[in-house]
């Protein structure tokens, strides 16, 4: 009699650990869209860079102005994001991940990333580091 409810419950509960694990899964993607982003850009591939980012950002910020604001920017060798949120509603994922690079001579930013789906919908690279 109380076998059915019991079986409902765990097999609730087992879908709802499997979205988490899911959602943690593909979020942890993002901070590797993020890390090519970056390395895109010291190596001056602009073009691959700018094409990981959102339709809406690239609507709004022309090819030309990125490549203006990114130009020279330092490889960074040591990238981390130890903190990642993220959310999933209606088949939509929305990712931020937030951390620090170190380029090779010791410059350091603070990197901050929004994700709509993977894509880049914003980026904040705080100071950002540029070759000599």
């Amino acid at each position: 009699m109380f076998r059915r409810p019991f079986i409902y419950i765990i097999l609730s509960i087992a879908a709802v650990i499997g979205v988490f694990v899911f959602g943690i899964f593909r979020a942890g993607g993002d901070g590797d869209i993020a890390r090519a982003f970056l390395a895109h850009l010291g190596a001056s591939e602009i073009t691959e860079a700018y094409a990981l980012l959102h339709t809406d950002v690239t609507s709004t910020f022309s090819f030309e102005q990125f490549t203006t604001a990114t130009q020279n920017t330092a490889t960074y060798t040591d990238v981390s994001f130890p903190s990642l949120s993220f959310s999933t509603e209606n088949g939509t994922r929305i990712t931020e991940v937030v951390g620090t690079g170190t380029t090779a001579d010791g410059c350091e930013s603070a990197l901050e990333f929004e994700f709509l789906n993977g894509e880049i919908t914003f980026f904040d690279i705080q100071p950002l580091c540029r070759t000599q």
